[in-house]
This record gives structure tokens, C-alpha cells and sequence, in this order.
């Protein structure tokens, strides 16, 4: 069996997408489950196991992944933090992470990943406005013009983590979990990241729907990290 995770499509989108394999791949099965906020696609053998597996599966895991594009990003079934944390670890790269809205999710999931101590360094939750300016010298001239909630304050948020550890990467995170919060522009739903690297600082805007409080900072956090990812795999 092999497990494609997936992220940033619904399973609407990654069925129509794949619309075709039985046709093209009659002797493989394929399922798609969901583990959100990821999706997984599982390919396995038909009603008998073919002899050449390795190679019946290659080109047909070779097809999905141009049909998903980047947003499947492993073949193993790991997780997004399991793929990242590896990514930063082959890279002997390490993270200093700010979180307002997803409130220590990022670095919840990244310390569940045994290991983590060697590319994790530090998480700082930064909910109140005071704290971001304290803390990660954010300047409350960003604050007041652009607001918590924008991509001049994320950015300004990650670069502080960064330089507090002289990490590699810094990873910020502020938007509106709900419910209420919204602002004009900003309704629920909305998440800026922030991305610190060893050459450029950049902030980034999302929007996600009026989803539960629990399940938008799941998306924000995974989006956050998928990030990253596209980030590292650049490098």
C-alpha cells in the first residue's frame, strides 16, 4: 500500500481530479480518506495483487501527483510537521516560530515529532499587542497603521522570533479564529503568515471561510506550515 498525503484541497476537488485513474490504472485500487485537516490517497493492489507492485504503482503514483500538484507532499503517509521537520533536518536548518491566532498549535504539532529538539527552538505566543511588541520587537507604528491581523505585522513578528535564537527560519501567525472578531476586510476566517528567512522577510494573507474556532486554527496552522515546506523545498 502507499499513502499520498494531501493538503490544501478539498476531497471534492482531489475526486474530480483523479476522475480517471480507474480507467487508466485498472489492476490498483485507490481510496481517499480524510485526517484533517490533511486528506490522504490510498493506492493498493486490485482484487489480486499483481506481481510487479513497485513498478504497477510508480507510474500511477507518478500521475497522481501531476493531477495534485504540490499540494501532495508525501508518499510515505506522514504528516505535514513529520515532512517539514524532516525537511529542516536534512537542511541542518532550524525554526523559531510567533503565534497569536493559532495559540502554540505549530509548535504543539512540530513537538510531536520525536526529534524536534534538533530544528525547533523556540515558540513564543504572542496574543496580546503588547506582547508582540515586547517580546519580538514589533513596532506599534505596524500595529497601528496595518493592524495584528496584516502582513507587515507577521513578517515583523517572524523576523523577531528569528533573531531572538538566530534561527534560520522565523514562522508568525495572526488572523480571526471567530466567532466575531472581524473586522472590515478581515472577516472570519482570515490568517496572515509571516515567513523570516536568512535572506528575506514576506507576509502573506489567506482566507478560509466562517469554519469553527477549533478547525480554522487547525487550517492556519497546517497552511503555516505548508509554507514553510514550499519554502525549504525551494532551497
Amino acid at each position: 500500500m502507499m499513502i499520498i498525503s494531501v493538503f490544501g484541497l478539498t476531497e471534492f476537488a482531489i475526486v474530480e481530479k483523479l476522475s480517471d485513474f480507474e480507467e487508466l490504472f485498472p489492476r490498483l485500487r485507490l481510496e481517499i480518506e480524510s485526517n484533517f485537516p490533511e486528506i490522504r490517497v490510498r493506492l493498493s493492489p486490485g482484487r489480486s495483487r499483481p506481481a510487479d507492485w513497485e513498478d504497477a504503482v510508480a507510474p500511477a503514483a507518478d500521475w497522481i501527483h501531476r493531477k495534485l500538484g504540490d499540494h501532495a507532499f508525501s508518499d510515505t503517509g506522514q504528516t505535514m510537521p513529520q515532512v517539514v521537520g524532516a525537511l529542516l533536518a536534512e537542511r541542518h536548518a532550524t525554526l523559531a516560530v510567533a503565534e497569536s491566532c493559532t495559540g502554540g498549535l505549530i509548535a504543539d504539532m512540530l513537538t510531536d515529532v520525536a526529534g524536534s529538539s534538533d530544528y525547533f527552538l523556540l515558540s513564543a505566543v504572542t496574543y496580546a499587542n503588547q506582547a508582540k511588541i515586547n517580546v519580538l520587537g514589533v513596532s506599534d507604528q505596524t500595529l497601528e497603521k496595518h493592524g495584528a491581523v496584516s502582513e507587515p505585522t507577521v513578517g515583523e513578528m517572524a523576523r523577531g522570533a528569528r533573531h531572538i535564537v538566530n534561527a534560520t527560519y522565523g514562522l508568525a501567525t495572526s488572523g480571526i479564529a471567530g466567532p466575531g472578531g472581524e473586522t472590515h476586510g478581515k472577516p472570519v476566517g482570515t490568517v496572515c503568515i509571516g515567513l523570516a528567512t536568512p535572506l528575506s522577510v514576506a507576509g502573506y494573507r489567506f482566507h478560509f471561510g466562517g469554519h469553527k474556532r477549533r478547525t480554522n486554527k487547525q487550517i492556519f496552522t497546517l497552511t503555516a506550515l505548508d509554507l514553510l515546506r514550499k519554502e525549504l523545498l525551494a532551497r
